[in-house]
């Protein structure tokens, strides 16, 4: 079934900024009620009665718009599409169960027994578990390179049938070089498919680049905000999710309708929270910078950082991200001293919140790689992954200086 919404879009000046659109574009006008809710209903009707059999008939085989069951979507589920197309500056959108759940659905869409993906080094570790470990079952290949044009572009193979790269790598916050990489998948024919969950709408929106096929996000991160929801989306042009959707039906990873309703409300303040994560992480950043035991800061935004222009030139607004990695010379020993002897900032299993976590990605979030593959993405003993909450910034600088006296 197609996305039952409001049949009218917005005018188009009321659409232009993007804290307007991840505020407004969620509003779903309610049939018969004159008095519409400032925040959208939660929709968990599992299912629907109709006024005939013709009527469910027509529905369920999409000779009519409408609701059949809560994997096929509900208002909650249009509501959160609607927005989240128009902030990744897509036609259409999805909405699943999981990061991991879109990761899944999304490659198996583009790719089957004796195909090829080609993905870059430095990423995910649930992503490069998938990968590496459950693809192969499907029959499909998988090969790492760096996110560069030539590297990328001398590893596509004629069976290779889609290309994944995040904008800002997962945990070393190398920035990928994206138009390029965007440019050769146009030039080659290959779909690309461009994780933007750290960087965010706010701060690229790799759909506006001509090669990009499709844009995943683990919406527990940003779009959430909150860590109180597990989900995922996707976006891209309409035909691209008609294809994503009938596969999320089929695999049953669609988002639960109360999952998408927290993603709803959380992404209404996404700006605030990434301008505000972005502006601490270069606070934070320069200070690491000027720390005797740290070795490097991973951090574009940075003058010093190989990546600094290339960042200045592809992100928006003048920020950088609101993640950054830091080496200590003294390998995973200082990295476990630093990290426990945090007070504020505190060891935590993911990102994306207002709270400010630390964790150490050799020995948790990127425990699938192996230990030359770990290597060969940068991902030392020593190297810390801090996801910068929005607490003040001198009370998250106090507190590293306090942890780094330990080290």
């Amino acid at each position: 079934m197609r996305d039952r919404g409001r049949e009218e879009p917005l005018p188009p000046e009321r659409l232009a900024g993007f804290s307007t659109r991840a505020i407004h574009e969620g509003d779903l006008a309610q049939s018969g009620i004159a008095e519409q809710p400032v925040a959208p209903p939660v929709w968990l009707t599992a299912d629907y009665v109709y006024e005939s059999l013709e009527h469910y008939t027509d529905v369920i085989n999409e000779r009519r718009p409408g609701f059949v069951y809560g994997r096929y979507g509900n208002p909650t589920h249009v509501a959160l599409h609607n927005v989240l197309a128009s902030l990744d500056a897509a036609e259409a959108a999805w909405s699943f169960a999981s990061g991991m759940a879109a990761v899944h659905t999304a490659i198996t869409t583009f790719a089957e027994k004796g195909d090829h993906v080609l993905a870059q080094q430095t990423l995910y570790g649930g992503t490069y578990g998938f990968l590496t470990k459950m693809a192969p079952r499907y029959g499909i290949e998988a090969s790492f390179v760096e996110a560069e044009v030539d590297a990328l572009a001398s590893a596509i193979r004629p069976t290779t049938r889609l290309v994944v790269i995040e904008p800002l790598a997962n945990p070393t916050f190398a920035v990928a070089d994206v138009k390029g990489i965007a440019a050769v998948c146009a030039e080659r024919g290959v779909p690309l498919l461009v994780d933007n969950t750290v960087a965010t709408p706010y701060l690229l929106r790799p759909l506006e680049l001509e090669g990009v096929s499709l844009v995943l996000h683990s919406t527990t991160k940003y779009i959430g905000g909150h860590s109180s929801l597990i989900g995922g989306s996707v976006a891209g042009n309409r035909a691209v999710i008609e294809r994503i959707r009938h596969a999320a039906i089929e695999q049953g990873t669609t988002a639960g309708a109360f999952e998408a309703w927290l993603a709803l409300m959380g992404v209404q303040t996404l700006g605030l929270r990434v301008e505000r994560q972005c502006d601490n992480a270069l606070t934070i950043a320069r200070f690491l910078h000027d720390q005797p035991n740290v070795v490097d800061v991973g951090y574009s935004g940075l003058p010093e950082h190989r990546h600094h222009e290339r960042a200045r030139a592809l992100f928006t607004g003048g920020r950088f991200g609101p993640m950054l990695s830091f080496t200590l010379a003294g390998g995973y020993e200082a990295a476990e001293r630093m990290c426990d002897s945090l007070r504020l900032v505190r060891v935590g299993s993911s990102f994306g919140s207002l709270h400010s976590m630390v964790a150490q990605p050799a020995t948790t979030s990127h425990r699938q790689f192996s230990k030359e593959d770990r290597a060969a993405a940068g991902i030392t003993d020593g190297l810390i992954r801090f996801a910068v909450g929005g607490e003040d910034p001198d009370d998250l600088v106090a507190d590293l200086a306090h942890a780094l006296e330990k080290v």
